[in-house]
């Protein structure tokens, strides 16, 4: 059996719709890289381009996308390692359209889009509006409401809800051009890493992932540890020197605030947090997300309660972050048991 055969085997057992997008992106990683595969991602003027490795060095997938993990997941679909069914539902709800990938790239380019979907919430609320989120098929949109509640615009269903946010503020000139001029002046690293020649080197094994950041030979950044490859990627390049102080002391406060870390699950952040995304939606939950100096997540809990999560880079983790510090019951709402067989 080739390496790509035996690949393709294996992948089967890691797929799981429930998961969404992006849990089946980490859960596909992960066995490419048990299988000895590389996965390596790298920043272009429009996003990131991202290649899948087999056990002998030779390329079996590539991928484009308006950051890392799509990029990845499209590679994989590339690839081949996704069940047919399941890729096709991915194609429309997971990874980005070519117009997606040049709207967002207008914002500010090279794979950057952490701050233009902070900026864009800022935005929302500054207009006097909010931010809904939801499930959608394999995917999460997002919706920009007015003041009144009138609809402002919503994302195609897109990778995760900070890609859903990204991709709906893109399309949405109000708000891309307020975007774009905020951002006109800012550094930007993902302009930095491709002048460089920086490669990103992602291994996913037990829910977590290392990334690992080299400019040819040198390694900038070794085996940097984070909850998803965005994180991940994230936090490796501040431990190489490539963004301000300032978010490294935002992304280690948060860590140290997390309790994730200390429960993997065997599962990453994207693939708990879509679990409970994914029975918010079913249960017609509202989620409002904004950027407070992270990612807030909010839902209406009983008698008027608020119940909120806090995340950093996306509301898949402050989502996590809220069922491991909350009330489960009160988050969830389980539905009630009819048979003690079920």
């Amino acid at each position: 059996m080739t390496f790509k055969e035996e690949l393709i085997k294996n992948v089967q057992s890691a797929v799981h719709p429930r998961e969404g997008a992006c849990g089946i992106c980490h859960g596909v990683a992960e066995e490419i890289c048990r299988a000895k595969g590389r996965i390596v991602a790298y920043e272009r003027p429009g996003g990131i381009l991202a290649r899948i490795f087999d056990d002998q060095g030779n390329v079996i997938g590539e991928g484009f996308g308006v950051v890392w993990s799509p990029a990845v997941l499209a590679a994989e679909i590339d690839a081949g390692l996704i069940q047919e069914d399941v890729a096709e539902g991915l194609k429309k709800e997971g990874i980005n359209t070519p117009e997606d990938i040049e709207k967002v790239a207008y914002l500010q380019g090279y794979g950057r889009v952490l701050t233009a979907a902070a900026l864009a919430l800022v935005a929302v609320k500054d207009l006097g509006g909010r931010t809904l989120i939801r499930r959608k098929g394999l995917g999460v949109v997002a919706t920009f409401l007015d003041r009144e509640g009138g609809v402002i615009a919503t994302s195609p269903p897109s990778y995760c809800p900070t890609c859903a946010v990204a991709i709906g503020a893109a399309q949405t000139p109000l708000l891309a051009e307020r975007i774009k001029e905020a951002l006109k002046d800012s550094p930007n690293t993902g302009l930095k890493k491709f002048e460089q020649g920086i490669e990103n080197r992602y291994e996913v094994k037990g829910g977590h992932v290392k990334v690992t950041l080299a400019k040819g030979d040198e390694l900038l950044a070794r085996s940097v540890r984070g909850c998803c490859m965005a994180y991940g990627t994230a936090k490796a390049e501040i431990v190489a020197g490539l963004v301000p102080e300032a978010s490294a002391e935002l992304f280690k406060n948060y860590c140290n605030l997390c309790p994730f870390k200390h429960c993997w699950m065997e599962k990453s952040m994207g693939a708990t947090g879509n679990i409970i995304l994914h029975r918010l939606s079913e249960i017609g939950t509202e989620i409002e997300v904004t950027a407070e100096g992270g990612i807030v997540a909010r839902i209406p809990g009983p008698e008027g309660e608020e119940i909120q999560g806090r995340g950093t880079l996306c509301s898949l983790s402050a989502l996590t972050n809220m069922l491991l510090r909350g009330d489960a019951q009160k988050i969830l709402r389980p539905s009630e048991t009819k048979n003690w067989d079920e």
